[in-house]
């Protein structure tokens, strides 16, 4: 197995995500904040005039003057995604996989799949507590076609009254026409949208991107909220990982999949070893892989008695097909070889909703995108649909689109999931009513997969100390003594992201209780239970951050303590290697003195008799103190 490995390209176990030179980049192109003219010269290349634009793109346009942060939605309309994605300014996208070629033909091309990205899909929730899938709009002309009849259907004779409770619209990803119909047409508050479009967790000093904070009493005020998490995905090969990275360009709002930078002995799967036998030493390369009787997949052959005859010379030489066994059973083994990795991203949801002139209440719902190489971390969350019982008849009426294993047409992805779950009040029904309020199904649905993902995170983050914690417990069956220093690097990751999390589940826990209130015709009894409970669930990860965060602390004081230890080992060692050569540079010395060279001879015996002395008394008392500081 070793032989054939080293033929393979050579893999390091410490191999991570590369860093992007443009992340240290201290250009920016489009102008920095306060670079207000270079910016304007910059606009020109894309800017759409007020009598091309679209009424809502048009009313962003004027205000932004007043209104700042807003100027970022009005280049990510007219460009259709990050403006920074109009040329490929960094040179790091050559084959422009996602930026815009500078091709003219091409670059409309680009621009208008971004811009005409639509899927959006419309639910109505009824006061008998049905639930109704309305439409799905893959292009802007049926959205705004079901806009207008959403209109006509509220003023006319078809309209549906009171038994309406919620008509619902969700999006995934954003667009310039998305967020043109829908803006328009329910004349939604523009920071919706811009607080979607990017996900940063700090900003540089001269970042265009940065987006004012607000106070928390017009955060409340809001018709508006946002939730922010993080979803964990595994993929088992680099090349599907870096793949994953260029799809997330693709997105039109900013999203990044960044690596863990943590790797651990589990996460490699090394294929079996093969049952071979001891070539002769003569044997070159080729014949030593002939030799390996499982990969020929031959039986071993048996010891021949005196009786039975040899086979010809002929027979044991190898033939073709053989050799293009061996090959094909070298590729199977390099397709079975696994090496691990886990990719993290911050995603958000932001959820709007508001009474709709006198009739019901009318909501819009922003989703990410989900990334379609890889799996969900442990392959998603627990199944909320009651197990069926055994004498049931119907085992197979729960298909969750991320947990299903057979093959189906419903893509795994976390728009699908929530799609399933919305439609499923049942499970969001509090333990104290016959139903649910169905004005605030979709918001549960929403907290529960959020939720899930917070918990599937926290587990992740549980194992990897633990596998730290095991790492430093036995350091010389899965480290080096120079791999040591790595552990610092895999605790300085979480050491970045575990408070980053902790303030996202403390956003989230103290914005809650005003978002998610319950309706005025739900009774205290029924309401604030549930949602008393999704606050608990949120407040338990977050205790867990915060445990998490003190052993993170004391797994960093261990660690650095072992490599100080080791390094004064390493300076006793060195210590000890020069005083070796102190007897031999002192008699050397003394020896010097003699100044007739006949007698050399005899000088040189003294020396080395001397010297000799001197040695071993020093490595018996080195020796000695050694193995008392070993007893201690």
């Amino acid at each position: 197995m070793d032989f054939i490995r080293a033929f393979r390209p050579i893999k390091t176990f410490s191999d991570h995500w590369g860093f992007k030179k443009h992340w240290r980049s201290a250009h920016y192109y489009t102008g920095d904040v306060y670079q207000d003219e270079l910016q304007r010269r910059k606009r020109e290349d894309w800017e759409i005039k007020p009598e091309n634009a679209g009424p809502y793109l048009r009313y962003i346009q004027t205000i932004s003057s007043e209104w700042p942060q807003l100027r970022l939605l009005a280049d990510f309309m007219e460009v259709g995604t990050d403006p920074l994605r109009w040329r490929n300014f960094y040179g790091d996208d050559e084959k422009n996989r996602y930026t815009y070629p500078d091709d003219p033909e091409e670059r409309q091309k680009a621009q208008s799949n971004r811009v005409d990205k639509t899927r959006v899909r419309q639910l109505e929730y009824s006061s008998d507590g049905g639930v109704k899938l309305v439409g799905e709009y893959k292009n802007p002309k049926e959205l705004g076609d079901a806009l207008k009849a959403l209109g006509k259907r509220r003023g006319g004779e078809d309209s549906v009254g009171t038994d309406v409770k919620l008509k619902l619209f969700v999006a995934e990803d954003l667009s310039r026409e998305v967020i043109e119909q829908l803006g328009h047409h329910f004349d939604i508050d523009p920071d919706f949208f811009r607080a979607h479009i990017f996900d940063y967790a700090w900003f540089n000093i001269r970042d265009p991107a940065w987006n004012p904070p607000s106070l928390h009493m017009d955060v409340t005020s809001r018709d508006w909220y946002q939730i922010r998490f993080c979803r964990a995905r595994y993929f088992p090969s680099q090349a599907l990982f870096s793949q994953a990275q260029d799809e997330a360009n693709k997105f039109n709002i900013g999203r990044k999949l960044y690596e863990d930078e943590n790797k651990a002995f589990w996460d490699i799967d090394v294929p079996p070893k093969l049952v071979k036998k001891q070539p002769p030493p003569e044997l070159k390369p080729i014949e030593y892989l002939r030799s390996w009787t499982t990969v020929l997949g031959a039986p071993v052959p048996k010891k021949r008695g005196p009786d039975e005859e040899t086979p010809p010379d002929g027979s044991r030489r190898s033939s073709p097909e053989k050799d293009k066994r061996v090959d094909a059973e070298l590729k199977r083994l390099e397709e079975e070889e696994i090496i691990g990795k886990v990719g993290l991203m911050r995603t958000r949801a932001t959820f709007w909703k508001k009474k709709w002139e006198g009739d019901c209440d009318v909501g819009v719902l922003l989703l990410d995108p989900t990334i379609k190489e890889g799996f969900p971390l442990w392959r998603g969350y627990r199944n909320w649909d009651p197990i069926p019982s055994e004498k049931s008849s119907d085992r197979h009426n729960s298909c969750v689109p991320s947990l299903t294993r057979s093959k189906s047409e419903v893509e795994a992805s976390f728009f699908e999931d929530f799609m399933y779950w919305a439609q499923r009040p049942n499970v969001f029904k509090p333990p104290s009513s016959s139903a649910p309020d169905m004005n605030r199904v979709p918001e549960l649905a929403l907290l529960r997969l959020v939720c899930a993902e917070w918990l599937t995170l926290s587990e992740y983050i549980k194992t990897r100390l633990s596998q730290i914690d095991w790492e430093v417990t036995h350091p010389k069956e899965f480290l080096t003594q120079t791999q040591i220093d790595t552990i610092l690097k895999k605790l300085h990751t979480w050491r970045r992201l575990v408070p980053l999390y902790r303030e996202m589940l403390s956003e989230t826990k103290s914005r809650l209780s005003h978002a998610t209130s319950p309706s005025p015709k739900v009774s205290a009894s029924t309401g604030p239970d549930l949602l008393t409970a999704y606050k608990d669930e949120f407040g338990l990860v977050l205790e867990q951050m915060e445990e998490y965060e003190k052993r993170i602390d004391r797994l960093t004081g261990v660690v650095t303590s072992a490599i100080s230890i080791m390094d004064s080992r390493r300076v006793e060692r060195l210590t000890l290697l020069a005083t070796l050569f102190v007897p031999l540079s002192l008699v050397a010395s003394l020896f010097s003195m003699s100044e007739d060279i006949t007698e050399i001879g005899v000088t040189f015996g003294y020396w080395a008799a001397a010297s000799l002395f001197l040695l071993i008394v020093l490595l018996l008392w080195a020796w000695l103190t050694g193995s008392q500081s070993h007893r201690k």
